[in-house]
């Protein structure tokens, strides 16, 4: 007797070959067979018929280190069939921490990460495992390590190289993180700390991820006007490092530079051609998400944050970055030059005076506080003391759907949890795909739309049993219209759920049921095996 039996569906089965119609049957928490079984018996029968059964969606690129812990459902997830998340992107985690500047990266993170009522009660990501473990979690939760957290925990917020036995700490807190099962290392080179990180630092931590066989996710140095050298420094660390390399969401910013990433895909293809495994993950939308410091010159940042606040206060200060931001620095990533305080909107603040922001462009925002570009900002990241969001539309649809329909890549929502009206592709991204992107445009076909959302991410990542509709794999499924499933999340109403998708199984325990969250808690941590 089975456990369930999904009956009458069209099977895509993630691997992107062609789909099938046939039962799939689930035993203790995995796929016991998949066939014709209508006289079969099963405490618990799902007709899927006019529906498509699939594994569960892998999100490749998440920011959900705290809401795992504060909405342990993680529904924004799960209601878009999401039965897997891979965390520490972008060069942030939540792990590994130094008491001497926890509170520093925690507080510069709230803009990533947000809710900052959650209590950071680990210190290493063996530490965040147990927790998630012990509170129970919705959704299975695998994670890279943020080379940001690393060099933090060592040289702070310092704008310099480590010494050699500084490097050498930094190697060890590296190995420690994928001895606990971490999937590799990721960095944020226009974040600070990871802004002031050399080519040659991070092939030395790339070196220990190597030797552990991880991957190296790089949220590159300058997606504006020096993508081809990012995507360049890139290859050479996993060149030299002898590592895999995923260039995460990759695209470019400006007018400008639109159609740069034809040039960049050609180069991953190259590097592929030569030896050296190549990837890149991909949101379905071309605006971007993160903390407004990024729009800062690099050297606001240096010192932390009573040093950038201390800075931003200061006259002189404020006309150094005016200037920059209308001249650039070299190597810099200028995004403000590229695309104009215009498609730059506040997305989230803390204090309730400026809460009229959210959803103003920093140009109408100044305007209606009476101010200057440059007081306007700098005023309104003193009064938040760092802590605020910006939304900026920053590519163009041709270059993301070059990035999407390129045969290595994947799908993550990047998204953040963050606010009142977050980005929407925290509750959108997969619907949107499959609604948008397969059946309206049909730029992708159902089955290849699948793979890049399922058994793709599962592979790049070595992550075993998940992401396929197999016998023997983990019942981890999702059960959707075709003809109805979309994103239904907007800018001005973001924290809305898809529709469309009837049944999500972590383990072969519904998480969403009859398109309702259960609140059941089958996830389970997934470590890198060594």
């Amino acid at each position: 007797m089975y456990d369930t039996l999904i009956t009458n569906g069209t099977v895509v089965d993630g691997s992107g070959q062609p789909q099938f119609r046939a039962d799939v049957a689930i035993k203790d928490g995995r796929i016991a067979a998949i066939g014709h079984f209508a006289g079969a018996a099963a405490a618990k029968r799902i007709d899927a018929s006019e529906r498509v059964v699939a594994p569960g969606f892998i999100d490749s690129h998440c920011h959900s280190e705290l809401s795992l812990v504060a909405q342990p459902t993680a529904e924004s997830k799960s209601r878009q069939g999401v039965t897997t998340e891979i965390l520490g992107n972008c060069g942030w985690s939540a792990y590994p921490l130094a008491d001497a500047t926890r509170d520093t990266i925690t507080y510069f993170s709230r803009p990533i990460f947000g809710h900052p009522d959650v209590e950071w009660a680990w210190s290493d990501l063996a530490g965040y495992f147990n927790h998630l473990t012990e509170r129970g979690v919705g959704v299975n939760v695998a994670t890279l390590v943020g080379h940001g957290n690393v060099r933090a925990a060592v040289l702070g917020f310092e704008d310099r190289a480590p010494s050699a036995a500084e490097l050498n700490q930094m190697k060890a807190l590296m190995q420690q993180a994928m001895d606990q099962g971490a999937l590799g290392i990721s960095t944020g080179l226009c974040y600070p700390p990871g802004i002031y990180a050399s080519t040659d630092e991070l092939v030395e931590l790339c070196g220990v991820v190597s030797r552990n066989r991880g991957l190296y996710a790089t949220h590159l140095r300058n997606q504006v006007d020096g993508l081809v050298e990012s995507v360049q420094e890139a290859l050479d660390i996993g060149r030299r490092a002898e590592v895999p390399v995923l260039i995460s969401h990759h695209k470019t910013c400006g007018k400008r530079n639109f159609g740069k990433v034809k040039e960049t895909l050609a180069m991953l293809e190259r590097a592929r051609a030569a030896g050296l495994d190549t990837f890149s993950d991909i949101y379905p939308y071309i605006a971007g998400s993160s903390t407004i410091v990024v729009l800062l010159p690099p050297w606001v940042l240096a010192g932390g944050l009573d040093a950038m606040l201390t800075r931003l206060a200061d006259p002189q200060a404020r006309a150094r970055i005016a200037r920059d931001w209308e001249a650039g620095l070299p190597g810099w990533e200028n995004r403000v030059a590229a695309v104009g305080w215009e498609s730059v909107t506040v997305s989230h603040v803390v204090t309730e005076r400026n809460g009229d922001l959210v959803g103003l462009t920093v140009v109408d925002g100044a305007a209606k506080r009476g101010k200057s570009i440059v007081d306007f900002f700098c005023d309104l990241l003193l009064e938040e003391r760092g802590e605020v969001g910006q939304i900026l539309v920053n590519s163009c649809e041709e270059d993301m759907l070059m990035v999407l329909t390129h045969p290595y890549s994947m799908v993550g929502s990047d998204g953040l949890d963050v606010g009142g009206k977050p980005h929407p592709r925290q509750y959108g991204t997969f619907p949107k795909i499959l609604g948008e992107f397969v059946r309206e445009k049909q730029v992708l076909s159902l089955e290849s739309a699948i793979h890049k959302m399922t058994g793709y991410t599962a592979q790049t990542f070595g992550l075993p049993e998940i992401g396929l509709v197999r016998e023997g794999y983990r019942a981890d499924l999702i059960v959707f219209d075709p003809a109805t499933v979309k994103d239904v999340a907007t800018y001005g109403d973001s924290r809305r759920y898809p529709v469309g998708i009837d049944w999500v199984m972590v383990g072969g325990v519904p998480s969403v049921a009859e398109g309702h969250s259960t609140g059941d808690l089958n996830g389970r941590v997934l470590r890198k095996a060594n």
